[in-house]
């Protein structure tokens, strides 16, 4: 509709802001011609599930891809924009811990990076099969050792295997630090590998919370601090979902990820990038969720009153209901999507509760949330979810 209204004006009269939405709505229609979704995934994801390095400035047909203004519409406070403008800035990491993972009785040394944890060979290996037969197999044909304890080098991060380590030797360590996404991120990176169901388990149970598979749980106030934490770092989501294979978790971080600048989307931020699959997954799903909202969702946003029939009541003046909808619309970034937020500001747009369409809203938000998954190339909710 946009492009046939812009299009059959002459070029003359066609404003700054309209030239622009033009372009865009151009190059988001030329999408899928330059994106083949599923060759790519398969390209970008053959080696490991690690999504390949990209140059620090990305271009598209040469062109620089400048990073958006604005704010999302206003919208329920739980579900609120991540003070960083980018939205993929890292949480905390976890405060130092006393234990230093060096046991005087430990029967094995763990070598990561330039840091060594003495531990215990039994424990090891009644947690992980996969630390079992390591650990066998270090002791057949390890030649260095400590103090009598063989050597074991593994090619993890340090500090992951730190968060590893004391996850399984201090009880409430878990519950403690599963505020900080590093954490979580260590735990499910590390338990996959490892084949660590239970730690596997209970780290994506707890990620899910912020990145949730059901509307119910997006919806649900207290994970808010879960949901805004797995905002700011929504690039970094969409990459451990793809190492881990936890697609279940791709759906709402796409969703998260559509709502950050384009630049960003393209470029990455903090050295977090994207495959590019995974970003053309996010710019063809941006314009498949604005679609939605325009027409279901939020289909209330887009259509005046005075145009609208059956709109409002005796007690919401038509007139009064234009004025506040064109000065609320005036107010928001049109081009990030709110498809699955929940309107409540019916007042500023001239509604009261008894014209306010909240029934067909959250139907509309229902029905938009079975189809999530297949907006971003994805099976159903059901085939994903673990």
């Amino acid at each position: 509709m946009l492009l046939h209204y812009l299009s059959g004006r002459m070029p003359g009269c066609l404003s700054g802001g309209e030239c622009l939405l033009l372009a865009r709505a151009s190059f988001v229609s030329h999408l899928p011609y330059l994106f083949d979704v599923k060759e790519l995934r398969v390209k970008d994801y053959q080696l490991g599930g690690r999504p390949p390095s990209y140059s620090p400035k990305q271009e598209f047909c040469g062109v620089s891809l400048a990073p958006e203004q604005g704010s999302p519409p206003d919208i329920e406070e739980g579900h609120s924009t991540p003070s960083h403008p980018t939205g993929i800035e890292e949480s905390h990491c976890p405060p130092p811990h006393p234990n230093g993972l060096w046991y005087d009785d430990g029967s094995v040394v763990l070598k990561a990076g330039d840091d060594s944890f003495r531990v215990h060979r039994s424990i090891l290996s009644q947690k992980s099969s996969v630390f079992a037969t390591i650990l066998v197999q270090s002791q057949e044909e390890n030649t260095e050792t400590h103090e009598g304890c063989p050597v074991v080098a593994l090619g993890d991060d340090s500090e992951e295997l730190r968060q590893l380590l004391l996850t399984i030797y201090e009880t409430s360590y878990f519950e403690d630090n599963a505020r900080y996404f590093v954490h979580l991120r260590a735990i499910l990176r590390l338990s996959t590998k490892y084949e660590m169901e239970r730690l596997r388990d209970l780290a994506l149970q707890r990620l899910k919370r912020g990145v949730p598979t059901t509307l119910a749980s997006f919806d649900d106030p207290g994970y808010q601090d879960d949901r805004a934490i797995a905002q700011r770092n929504a690039l970094a989501v969409i990459n451990l979902a793809r190492e881990t294979n936890c697609l279940e978790l791709l759906p709402c971080a796409y969703y998260y990820c559509t709502r950050l600048p384009t630049s960003t989307i393209f470029e990455g931020n903090n050295g977090v990038v994207l495959a590019s699959s995974d970003i053309a997954a996010c710019v063809l799903g941006r314009d498949r969720l604005l679609n939605m909202q325009r027409q279901t969702t939020h289909s209330f946003l887009y259509t005046l009153p005075i145009l609208a029939s059956g709109f409002g009541c005796k007690g919401c003046g038509v007139n009064e209901s234009d004025r506040l909808l064109l000065g609320y619309l005036q107010r928001q970034d049109s081009t990030r999507p709110c498809t699955f937020e929940q309107f409540t500001e019916w007042k500023k747009i001239g509604m009261c509760k008894s014209c306010a369409p909240l029934h067909q809203h959250m139907k509309s938000r229902r029905d938009a949330w079975v189809q999530l998954p297949g907006i971003f190339g994805l099976e159903s909710w059901e085939k994903i979810v673990a």
